[in-house]
């Protein structure tokens, strides 16, 4: 693994050689990409809310555009890693994540429509393979820093867009969503800058922390005109359990126990008071409709359990099980506003409970990885960590399990297999002053 120094000021690449800024470029090439901003770029972004003609004559096909645009990235990381040393970096992965993967691939023979789960599933061996072979060449400072760049570029394109072209900038609410096909898109990617902007933040001191917070700052400010809440929410559980875990002292194992409190609190809250508890997140009582694609994602599910009904086609065109639903409520979703719940449609219970362990077992990993003796705040896995925590709440209102070619799942991809390599949990690297909160 390549390791950087950050003594200095300078623009991070300007130290690195060669192979290592091209590395770079081509990194935040396709973090750009994957977070799409295609649409804006391209001047394709829709400028009505989706009808029934949308939903029954959806292409199948996805975005060429932007397939054709990812396609090198997905060949040729999956060259590069079969082709030097397959089993490490298999093993870097971890076989939840494989078997995931395998599910996803094995679903095309029961898929209503299996060339759909096919492409979606190539799709995510692609967007695993990029995030395993950067995982291998980058550490989490230098790979937050790429992020930062991606999201400042992002961000940036967006508010130009704006003052260009306010009415595809704006969605149809008036809601920001810049370069992006949706607003949501843009509240994840901002959710990963301001965890990137973060990280490295609480460990400068002086005009270098204003910087890295004001960018942290900028992030937020996105997710508050995006209108986007459930990463705001996200962002807003990470940083609390940054203050508690540096400033309280408290363990994971304790503020585990402290959210399950709160959450079954936040339940019987919502049971007793719904017009209450929605009126003060901003939502209405069916919570912008998921409650009732919720029901009938439950429903669903029930009738078939095990194994779903095919990766990523539930909601695909007039013949999908997911017409019932648009059938019946005139109501035209096409997912299950639910990571969850969209996983146990698409691969079953047993795809669910292998994705819950693909994600908790680096986030156990991250929590007990000792290192070197310094501050909370100051460990190089921290980023890894406040993801992994973002992720799962990022999913409790949207689809980000194992999407595809999302920009998400990439960095998904790469936390796990930074932390599953040799060197990544005891590679350490001087990452700036550590500070307490």
């Amino acid at each position: 693994m390549v390791d950087f120094e950050t003594a200095g000021p300078r623009a991070f690449m300007a130290s690195a050689g060669l192979g290592e800024g091209l590395l770079a470029s081509v990194l935040i090439c396709y973090l750009l990409i994957a977070a799409d901003i295609v649409p804006g770029v391209t001047d394709l972004q829709a400028v009505y809310e989706p009808g029934y003609l949308d939903v029954v004559n959806i292409d199948k096909a996805g975005d060429v555009i932007r397939q054709a645009l990812l396609a090198p990235f997905f060949l040729g990381s999956a060259y590069l890693l079969v082709r030097a040393r397959p089993k490490e970096n298999l093993r870097r992965l971890g076989w939840p994540i494989a078997v995931v993967i395998a599910i996803c691939f094995l679903s095309v023979t029961w898929s209503s429509d299996p060339a759909a789960s096919l492409r979606k599933a190539l799709g995510l061996f692609g967007t695993t393979s990029v995030g395993t072979y950067v995982a291998g060449r980058l550490s989490s400072y230098r790979f937050a820093r790429l992020v930062q760049i991606a999201v400042i570029v992002a961000l940036a394109g967006s508010y130009v867009w704006l003052f260009i072209a306010p009415d595809k900038a704006l969605d149809t609410n008036g809601q920001l969503r810049g370069l992006f096909s949706h607003k949501n898109i843009l509240g994840q990617f901002a959710g990963i800058g301001y965890l990137a902007f973060l990280s490295l933040g609480l460990r400068e001191t002086g005009r270098r922390r204003l910087v890295q917070l004001g960018g942290a700052g900028a992030c937020v400010l996105s997710l508050l005109l995006a209108s986007s809440a459930t990463p705001l929410i996200a962002i807003g559980f990470v940083t609390a359990w940054v203050y508690a875990r540096s400033r309280l002292g408290l363990r994971p194992r304790e503020l585990a126990v402290l959210t399950m409190v709160v959450c079954v609190g936040a339940v019987l809250f919502l049971i007793a008071a719904p017009d209450a508890f929605t009126s003060l997140i901003g939502r209405d009582v069916t919570l912008s409709g998921r409650t009732n694609i919720w029901q009938f994602a439950l429903e669903m599910a029930a009738a078939k359990p095990l194994l779903g009904y095919g990766y990523g086609v539930f909601w695909l065109g007039p013949n999908s099980p997911g017409s019932l639903f648009w059938d019946t409520t005139l109501q035209f979703e096409l997912s299950a506003h639910n990571g969850y719940l969209q996983c146990l449609l698409d691969i079953g219970m047993v795809g669910l409970l292998t994705t819950l362990v693909a994600v908790l077992k680096p986030l156990h990993r991250v929590q007990s990885s000792s290192g070197v003796k310094r501050p909370y705040i100051g460990r190089p896995e921290n980023f890894s960590e406040w993801f992994l925590i973002f992720f799962l709440i990022l999913n409790v209102a949207e689809i980000r399990f194992f999407d595809p070619t999302s920009v998400v799942t990439f960095v998904f991809a790469y936390t796990s297999a930074h932390r599953g390599g040799k060197t990544g949990a005891a590679s350490q690297v001087r990452e700036g002053p550590s500070l307490a909160l």
